[in-house]
């Protein structure tokens, strides 16, 4: 169970961060220039979880985690609380790389 934690923890990062990524380039309206700041931390956490998805898990498995990730974007798309879910996203970005660095 141990050994699946990380890849799921990244899966989590992705898909919780993705959508309010994807806003910086489909959305302009004054509603996401007054949350820019929540939408740049999405974007870090996202391109981070996706980059470390591939580099560290190769890119079968890697593939694996941004399905079940992007999966996990379409059913929380409309979640309100975008501070929070992007909040969650970080904590689960940040808790992947504890454990990695764990794992040296």
């Amino acid at each position: 169970m141990w050994h699946i934690l990380p890849s799921l923890l990244l899966s989590i990062s992705l898909g919780l961060s993705w959508n309010r990524f994807l806003l910086t380039f489909t959305s302009r309206t004054e509603r996401l220039q007054n949350q820019m700041p929540v939408t740049m931390v999405a974007a870090a956490v996202s391109l981070s979880a996706l980059a470390l998805s591939v580099a560290d898990k190769g890119l079968l498995l890697g593939g694996m985690i941004v399905l079940l990730g992007l999966a996990l974007a379409t059913i929380s798309k409309n979640l309100p609380h975008p501070v929070i879910i992007v909040g969650l996203s970080a904590v689960s970005l940040a808790t992947y790389l504890q454990f990695t660095m764990h794992a040296l």
